[in-house]
């Protein structure tokens, strides 16, 4: 399979609350199948694969984020405060270990 776009390290798209940063970018195999990669960025290597997900496997889990963003939203209006800070997230989740 082939990466489609960036040339050289990618810019992270976002950061996890493992201090991950993490690329997320299409891939096409010599047949033209399209998936979708998420990798984090590994200081001074080659991103290391997290997920490759088929258009079904990424329904799945767009359906399991939008499930968990319907729920904490509610509990945000309902005026529970569920926003941690990044100190409190690295309490929690702890720094990647590679």
């Amino acid at each position: 399979m082939t990466q489609q776009g960036a040339a050289g390290t990618p810019d992270p798209h976002f950061i996890d609350v493992q201090r991950r940063e993490i690329v997320v970018h299409t891939m096409s195999s010599q047949d033209g199948v399209e998936t979708l990669a998420i990798d984090k960025l590994v200081r001074g290597g080659d991103p290391k694969r997290l997920l490759l997900l088929n258009k079904f496997d990424a329904q799945q889990l767009k359906d399991a984020l939008e499930a968990y963003l319907k729920t904490i939203y509610s509990k945000e209006l309902a005026g529970l405060n569920t926003t941690l800070s990044p100190k409190d997230m690295l309490e929690l989740f702890g720094e990647d270990d590679n």
